[in-house]
């Protein structure tokens, strides 16, 4: 490596803001650029990847990104996103998606036509390890959940982690933030919602609950799982069924398992 390649670097790096967020990995990249939610910065792209990308761009008709694209070296890219992470040669520099508030979710909710289908709804209590956020919402998005809620008080914020873990999936869904995930609820059953919470010690079973429409999923962390507030606040606690021998899932496949279980329903 010469000066000029560790000065490009650095350069790289301090060029990034707290609004913004590096998205690695060609799915992701490409699925960010033709949906066109974020505002495009840079585009990073090894000699490797650039006949493909630029293939990509023609093909959407989205050459206005032509001159956004930096040519680099592949340590260039993981010296910001680190080794560990696969870039497979392509990174967009990109804004952070738009966040939802309870106020814009239930104004969504409150503007559908009488006789339309509230939609099923993916409510995140104390979940935050980005590899599980992302998994959530590639689960989520794959069955047509489209509106993701986190409490303020343990949100992450969006990083190519879980843009990446998502497999670009984040882009198809709106992320929301409420202050208080028991007043949401509240106001969720208010509008015909049954609030349905995952948890091992949960007395009910999926089939139990298939004749209940429009649900809110509320799924805990894998460590403390629901706060107790928060289960009380549930219409139903409902279990997944496992071998005795296995404590408990991953709360990524957790929500995948009962995200497909709703959607049979």
């Amino acid at each position: 490596m010469n000066k000029n390649q560790r000065k490009k670097k650095v350069n790289l790096t301090k060029n990034i803001e707290d609004n913004q967020v590096w998205i690695c990995g060609k799915h992701p990249v490409f699925t960010s650029l033709q949906l066109g939610r974020r505002k495009v910065y840079q585009i990073l792209v090894t000699q490797n990847s650039l006949t493909e990308l630029k293939n990509f761009l023609e093909k959407n008709s989205l050459q206005k990104f032509v001159s956004l694209i930096k040519v680099v070296d592949n340590p260039a890219i993981e010296n910001l996103v680190g080794k560990h992470q696969t870039h497979q040669g392509l990174m967009l520099k990109t804004s952070r998606l738009p966040i939802k508030t309870q106020n814009d979710l239930l104004t969504q909710l409150y503007a559908l036509k009488e006789g339309d289908k509230l939609p099923t709804l993916l409510i995140l209590d104390q979940i935050s390890d980005p590899h599980n956020v992302g998994a959530i919402i590639r689960s989520a998005a794959s069955f047509g959940v489209k509106k993701i809620i986190f409490c303020e008080h343990n949100a992450p914020q969006e990083n190519s982690t879980i843009v990446k873990a998502s497999a670009g999936t984040i882009d198809l869904v709106d992320l929301v933030v409420v202050t208080n995930l028991n007043n949401l609820i509240e106001k969720l059953k208010k509008i015909d919602y049954w609030c349905v919470g995952l948890a091992g010690e949960g007395k009910a079973k999926f089939s139990e609950i298939k004749d209940c429409k429009n649900i809110a999923l509320i799924v805990g962390s894998e460590g403390s799982g629901m706060r107790d507030l928060v289960k009380k606040n549930c219409d139903f606690l409902v279990r997944i069924e496992i071998d005795k021998a296995v404590e408990s899932l991953n709360a990524s496949v957790a929500a995948a398992i009962a995200l497909y279980e709703i959607s049979r329903g």
